[in-house]
C-alpha cells in the first residue's frame, strides 16, 4: 500500500471515528426524542472505524516487516500506539458483548481510543501531508547540515547501500553536487526503506566531494569535448563510441541534465558537431 493510499484511508478512519464519538456523545449528553438514527449511525461509523483500522494495521505489519534496521522514534511511537489500540478496541468490544450492563461506562474508553487514533495518524499521515505540501524532495543539496557530515561515513554508506544493486565502478562517473543529489534522491525513492534520508545526506556529501567534475582552466585552443566532456569522462571512452547526429545530440542533452553549467545549452550543437567529426571512423 502506497503512502498516499494509506494516508487517505487514515483520514477516512479518523472521520468515521469522529462520527462515532459525536453520535455517542449526543446520545449520552442530551435528551433525544428519536435516538434510533443516532444509534444506527454510531454503529455503522464504529464498524467502519474498526474495519479500516484492521486493514491499515495489517498493511503496517507488512511494511514494518520490510525494515531490517531499527525504526526511527516516530515510527516506533506509531507502532506502539497502534498496538495499544488493538488491545483497547478488543476490550471495548468484549465489554459490550460479555458485560452489556457496563456498556454505558465505555464512553470514556471510546474517547481515549479516538484520541490515541488521532495521535497515531498525526505522526505519520500528518508528516506525509506536510512533506507533500512543501513539494520538496527527500534531500536537497542546499539544506545539508555540514557540521554533521563525515566523508568516511558517507563512503562506508555508499559502499553498503549502493553495492546491493550496482557495480560501484559503473556508477562512480563524476557528477556535480546537484546531479549527485538528484541521483541519490531517485535511489532513495526506489529503494525505500533501505536507504534512509539521513544516510543519503552522508552519501551525497561524500560523492560531491570526491567524485565531482575535474574542472580546470581550459588550455588555449581546447576542443569543445575537452572543455565540456572530459571533466567527467575519459577521452578514450568518448571517442570510442559511434553515433549519428541524433544519437550524439541525445547523449549530450542527457549529460546536460546532470550539469547544465558544464554543458550550456548554446554549446550542445558545437559539441555534437565536434564529436561527429572526431569519433572512431
Amino acid at each position: 500500500m502506497s503512502p498516499l493510499i494509506s494516508t487517505i484511508l487514515s483520514i477516512i478512519f479518523l472521520v468515521a471515528g469522529g462520527i462515532a464519538v459525536y453520535t455517542l456523545s449526543a446520545l449520552q449528553g442530551r435528551k433525544i426524542e428519536n435516538p434510533k438514527p443516532y444509534m444506527r449511525i454510531h454503529g455503522i461509523a464504529g464498524w467502519v472505524f474498526a474495519a479500516l483500522f484492521a486493514v491499515i494495521f495489517v498493511f503496517m505489519l507488512v511494511r514494518i516487516k520490510g525494515y531490517w534496521e531499527e525504526s526511527s522514534p516516530r515510527i516506533s511511537i506509531h507502532v506502539a500506539l497502534a498496538t495499544a489500540l488493538v488491545a483497547m478496541i478488543a476490550l471495548k468490544v468484549s465489554i459490550k458483548r460479555a458485560f452489556p450492563q457496563l456498556g454505558r461506562h465505555t464512553f470514556i474508553l471510546g474517547i481515549l481510543i479516538y484520541a490515541i487514533s488521532f495521535a497515531m495518524v498525526g505522526i505519520t499521515a500528518g508528516y506525509y501531508l506536510i512533506w507533500r505540501y512543501e513539494e520538496r524532495p527527500a534531500l536537497t543539496q542546499d539544506k545539508l547540515q555540514t557540521h554533521m557530515l563525515e566523508e568516511n561515513m558517507g563512503k562506508e554508506l555508499f559502499i553498503q547501500r549502493c553495492s546491493t544493486c550496482h557495480l560501484l565502478k559503473d556508477i562512480m562517473a563524476p557528477r556535480s553536487a546537484e546531479a549527485w543529489a538528484k541521483v541519490v534522491n531517485e535511489m532513495i525513492e526506489i529503494a525505500e526503506p533501505r536507504i534512509k534520508p539521513a544516510e543519503g545526506e552522508q552519501i551525497i556529501n561524500y560523492l560531491s566531494k570526491t567524485h565531482g567534475p575535474a574542472l580546470s582552466e581550459p588550455a588555449a585552443g581546447a576542443s569543445p569535448v575537452e572543455i565540456h566532456c572530459l571533466p567527467c569522462h575519459k577521452a578514450a571512452e568518448v571517442y570510442a563510441q559511434e553515433h549519428g547526429r541524433a544519437g550524439w545530440t541525445e547523449i549530450v542533452k542527457q549529460m546536460r541534465l546532470y550539469d547544465a553549467e558544464l554543458i550550456p545549452e548554446d554549446k550542445v550543437d558545437e559539441i555534437v558537431n565536434y564529436l561527429l567529426e572526431n569519433q572512431r571512423k
